[in-house]
């Protein structure tokens, strides 16, 4: 079973994104904050990650530094309720593997996810 860390704060898109993803065969790790997702991540190798680029108590591009020096391979896909990320040259250059704009299509991240994961 693929393993994916969901770093998103909003509960209720979280719990969607979870429910969705467990439903196709994924498990989902869910964390709120990027200092849980570093928590997750000392003792949990992902598949994939789904980022949130706004979060609580960090910048999601903080995290997704941190993410890159244990995991320089592992694909991430960058979620964020603002569409001019997309053209932002540091989100691109650190190897992310796709985007999504909120509010989220779930069938459009269901796709990227099995593309990603070769599902």
């Amino acid at each position: 079973m693929k393993t994916i860390i969901l770093v998103e704060d909003e509960k209720s898109l979280s719990g969607v994104i979870s429910d969705v993803l467990t439903a196709e065969g994924y498990e989902v790790i869910a964390a709120g904050t990027g200092k849980e997702c570093f928590k997750i991540i000392e003792t949990t190798t992902p598949d994939l990650f789904i980022l949130d680029i706004k979060l609580p108590d960090m910048s999601g591009l903080k995290v997704l530094e941190g993410i890159r020096h244990k995991f320089t391979d592992t694909p991430v896909i960058m979620c964020t309720a603002f569409d001019s990320f997309k053209t932002d040259y540091e989100i691109w250059a650190s190897k992310i593997s796709d985007y999504i704009v909120k509010p989220v299509d779930l069938r459009d991240l269901r796709e990227k996810v099995a593309k990603i994961l070769g599902k």
